[in-house]
């Protein structure tokens, strides 16, 4: 396997002017080769009282309040339905939870392991438990039996994502097998230590494991769990029905399977007289990245996750230069990339000529592609903020940036959101679509 990088423009020409100027550079990152790898799972799933609340359509919700009663409360922050009399266990088997999706979800994924693969499944709620550790050998027996105990765990009210992260963490050993090594979360709640998951995040990706996420409902912090997916360098799904977590829990194990380089980092250093503007993820998901940073700015890191077998991964690089005379050349940043033992080294050198034009004709299209990210980004931390006629402001530019890109469906969700914050000064029950259907404009 041999990492391989491409630039456009290439070379990079920016015009001699006797001001700073941004420098546009598309990367593309891609993986020469393939070989299969074991994989090293760890499944974390919320075990929360609302995972566990039975899903009903409407005629059978109608009958079940005919011959029950049925009042709304709060649950994990999920409004819901509580019954006056609790159904008993045979009627309960007629109504699956999103817990019981969730153990025919892992039931189906034990069985599709092989004997190289590893699993650890973690429950958490207010506490989180270990119900199967990660150990080599073929454990399919016992992993079942540690799955049945799911649906009837009570581990409180709350959703403490970040101890069900830390146990999920320690489940991966120091080797130097190669492995995709990544964890699954699920949940549809509110996570209560926000700080500590993205800490546990950050951790993973310096040990070169991915945190993929899945949200399911309505309920659920969608910014926190693409904040951890990203930055791991793992995917973030979206689930409205429950009865979609099976095939969703599915794409990700053909996602692993399909991994050609594993925990891909990027290294980047950079002179004196340039600075990193904004990196922008185009491609697999639309997204702003954020790399850890050193050496005041000089020295940055980015994990970009695992490479499935085809595909690669396209960034834009924006980068403050310093003015410079015609003729005269600057580098612009040295990069590293690496993934196990493979390393893939180079240098981005702009020429200052005099008829430049800048930005690229060629990158116009791409630019515009990343203006919608930096959009939604900033009307949601507007929102987060309580800023909320700055954050519909942000949105209405969002929906034209949309119309003019052909996305006429998300340009009215861009609209609608905007709408309620105007009004109500809350989300509207379309935001969580209009987050995660933003980022699969990467896909395309």
């Amino acid at each position: 396997m041999a990492l391989q990088v491409r630039y456009v423009p290439e070379p990079v020409a920016l015009p001699a002017l006797s001001q700073s100027q941004v420098a546009y550079v598309h990367l593309t990152i891609a993986a020469d080769g393939y070989s299969a790898l074991p994989l090293h799972l760890a499944i974390v799933a919320d075990a929360s009282r609302s995972m566990r609340i039975p899903i009903v359509d409407e005629d059978q919700f109608r009958e079940l309040v005919r011959s029950s009663g049925a009042h709304e409360v709060l649950v994990d922050g999920v409004p819901v339905w509580q019954l006056g009399t609790p159904l008993a266990g045979e009627a309960r088997a007629h109504y699956p939870s999103p817990i019981d999706y969730t153990a025919r979800a892992l039931h189906s994924l034990i069985e599709r392991l092989d004997r190289a693969d590893r699993l650890a499944l973690i429950a958490c709620a207010s506490d989180a438990i270990v119900l199967a550790p990660s150990t080599p050998g073929d454990r399919r027996a016992e992993l079942v039996a540690a799955l049945a105990r799911l649906p009837a765990l009570r581990l409180g009210e709350t959703t403490n994502l970040a101890q069900g992260l830390q146990l999920a963490l320690a489940q991966f050993v120091v080797t130097d097998e190669p492995a995709v090594r990544r964890v699954v979360l699920l949940t549809d709640g509110f996570a209560a230590d926000t700080t500590l998951c993205v800490a546990a995040a950050r951790e993973a990706a310096a040990r070169g494991i991915t945190i993929s996420t899945i949200g399911l409902g309505g309920a659920f912090e969608e910014t926190l769990l693409t904040q951890l997916a990203d930055l791991s360098g793992g995917r973030a799904s979206l689930v409205h029905d429950a009865s979609r977590i099976p095939a969703i829990i599915a794409a990700e194990l053909d996602h692993a399977r399909q991994t050609s380089a594993q925990a891909i980092t990027m290294q980047m250093a950079l002179p004196q007289t340039v600075t990193l503007r904004r990196i922008t993820r185009l491609a697999p998901a639309l997204s702003v990245l954020t790399p850890l940073s050193a050496e005041h700015g000089r020295r940055l890191t980015l994990p970009l996750g695992d490479l499935q077998r085809g595909e690669a991964v396209r960034l834009l690089c924006e980068f403050i230069v310093a003015p410079g005379a015609p003729g005269s050349q600057r580098r612009l940043a040295r990069i590293i990339l690496s993934s196990g033992k493979h390393e893939h080294h180079c240098d981005l050198i702009a020429h200052y000529e005099a008829r430049a034009t800048n930005p690229p004709p060629e990158l116009l299209p791409i630019i515009a592609r990343a203006t919608i990210a930096h959009l939604h980004q900033r009307a949601s931390l507007a929102r987060q903020q309580g800023d909320h006629t700055t954050a519909a402001n942000l949105l209405r530019q969002l929906a034209a940036r949309l119309r003019e890109t052909g996305e006429a469906e998300l340009a009215a969700l861009a609209l609608t959101e905007a709408t309620a914050l105007d009004q109500t000064r809350r989300p509207a029950a379309t935001a969580k679509e209009l987050a995660y259907a933003t980022r699969r404009l990467g896909e395309h």
